[in-house]
């Protein structure tokens, strides 16, 4: 075989991976709008508080998503997580993260509660006093993946401080607490304790955004089709 035909079958196959690449994204971004539209459309038919039934609600984790739920009961009060490296307006800080044993249920949940500054200092932690007696708690669920992007290869980096974590994780709290855990991680939407704020959205990136990516995508798919092709006609014309 020729050294043209190889370096011909070369291109080929690199543009050709390009183009599905750049097709596979477009898609992917063009679901993620539809799926964030409807997020939207089932929080907005949802603005209702729902009493919560551990013993029923927890039996369909995915029909808790867009909905928002008064939950009932108590918190661990001897132990509590500082998500680290959050910023909320601008200011660094941590999400504090609890575990909360709803009324009539036998697993726990894994509540966000939300957003505390930073010392000046990292090595001096937030000291939050979680109440003790019953409470009332209005959460919003996140179905799926905890974990957002994140390098660290495990939640707890920092063996001199073991309630600062890096990420959230469903097998890190059972392991940590050997206590059955929710698989849905609940999010505070109001202040349970005065010092910490709730900042949860559960639709960061609108639909719109995500449809413009999934276009951008598609255009450079175009491209990377036509200019190897006019490259190619040109070159064949001198």
């Amino acid at each position: 075989m020729s050294r043209l035909k190889v370096s011909a079958y070369c291109s080929i196959l690199a543009v050709s991976v390009v183009v599905c690449t750049c097709l596979a994204l477009s898609v992917w971004q063009w679901k993620r709008a539809a799926q964030k539209e409807y997020l939207i459309e089932k929080r907005q038919s949802n603005q209702s508080l729902h009493e919560f039934n551990a013993l029923e609600d927890l039996q369909n984790q995915s029909a808790l998503e867009g909905k928002q739920y008064r939950v009932r009961g108590y918190f661990e009060t001897s132990r509590l997580w500082l998500l680290d490296n959050q910023i909320l307006s601008g200011v660094p800080g941590y999400d504090v993260v609890t575990l909360f044993r709803p009324i009539y249920g036998e697993k726990w949940l894994v509540v966000n509660l939300g957003f505390i500054p930073a010392a000046q200092s990292r090595a001096v932690l937030p000291q939050i006093e979680l109440p003790t007696a019953l409470q009332t708690v209005d959460v919003e669920f996140k179905i799926g993946k905890w974990a957002g992007f994140t390098l660290a290869d495990r939640p707890d980096l920092n063996a001199a401080q073991p309630e600062l974590i890096q990420y959230l994780d469903h097998a890190f709290f059972v392991a940590q607490t050997q206590r059955p855990i929710a698989s849905s991680l609940a999010y505070a939407s109001h202040p349970v304790v005065s010092e910490v704020q709730p900042h949860y959205e559960a639709v960061v990136m609108g639909p719109d955004k995500h449809r413009a990516y999934a276009v951008q995508w598609l255009l450079l798919a175009v491209a990377a089709v036509i200019i190897p092709y006019f490259a190619y006609k040109r070159k064949n014309d001198e």
